[in-house]
């Protein structure tokens, strides 16, 4: 087993197998994985910074066995350590406040990191809310679009500004952010309230239906995922897909004519260099909803 030594900020970070094909297709490495986040941390690091994250790790690359790690009781020194109380035992969550800790955990295998919606001095109130959209075959991406569209448009009626982005596969995620004053039920309910209103205005296109079998050609909006404790890629994470796709920002003007096959390991870095953090308004902007449609309905 080949063992490479990488020093970051004065730690050592012993890292192992670089050469391993984590995509087999491409010949994309674990080396190159490395790589790519060393290259992306500048504008990655704000989107993780004191926030608890869960690990989704693939030693074997994307064809093998994956597990999500959520606990992590005896990290190196310079990895910071949350531990939180849940189902009546401690959860020591990693936090990825610096680039040693993010490289040390694509040592482990890990591929996509999923950051809470919070950070650690307030986890009961959210920065931004997300809504998660998954087409379902024969539905695709052309139909996440239209759904986003939609939700765009409501939400600037009600005086919101939110920012898409890819998923890194067929979907595509909105964040909304706002006032770290909501519960995560509360901007769950929201989610929810607004995914309705768009249900209703098309039927045959947009569902929140959590039995799979009953969403075929059909883009679930998924407000579930606002609830305490579950997390979704981060903004320029790399997802566990053929061509190593990268979930990133895009302006809504731009959205109509993406693709994700456009963005990946390789090429989401000079994009990044060329565009900025897309994503930056999520860090500045604190938003107020409107009472009535955080009513709660979860």
């Amino acid at each position: 087993m080949l063992v490479t030594n990488l020093t970051v900020n004065n730690h050592r970070i012993p890292v192992k197998n670089l050469d391993k094909v984590y995509w087999s297709a491409e010949g994309y490495t674990k080396g190159d994985l490395m790589n790519y986040y060393t290259q992306i941390w500048p504008w990655l690091a704000p989107h993780l910074y004191n926030r608890p994250v869960s690990l989704v790790r693939y030693p074997d690359g994307i064809n093998g066995k994956f597990f999500y790690q959520k606990d992590f009781p005896k990290p190196p020194f310079w990895v910071e350590n949350l531990p939180l109380q849940s189902s009546g035992k401690v959860i020591h969550y990693v936090m990825i406040n610096n680039l040693e800790t993010l490289l040390w955990s694509i040592n482990l295998g890990c591929i996509e990191v999923h950051p809470w919606h919070s950070v650690k001095n307030r986890l009961k109130y959210p920065d931004y809310l997300i809504f998660d959209l998954d087409p379902m075959p024969p539905a695709g991406f052309n139909e996440a679009i239209e759904v986003a569209k939609l939700i765009q448009v409501l939400l600037n009626e009600l005086g919101l500004q939110a920012f898409p982005k890819i998923s890194g596969a067929t979907g595509i995620h909105i964040y909304l952010p706002i006032k770290p004053v909501y519960t995560y039920k509360q901007t769950s309910s929201f989610v929810k309230n607004i995914g309705e209103i768009i249900i209703k205005t098309v039927p045959s296109l947009a569902t929140n239906e959590r039995k799979v079998t009953n969403r075929s050609g059909k883009v679930y909006i998924d407000y579930l995922q606002n609830l305490e404790g579950k997390t979704i890629a981060s903004v320029y994470s790399v997802r566990p897909v053929t061509a190593a796709l990268v979930s990133i920002p895009v302006n809504w003007s731009e959205l109509p004519h993406c693709h994700p096959a456009q963005f990946t390991l390789k090429t989401a870095p000079a994009r990044v260099r060329q565009v900025g953090d897309l994503y930056q308004p999520l860090l500045l902007l604190k938003q107020k909803l409107p009472e009535h449609l955080i009513k709660a309905k979860i």
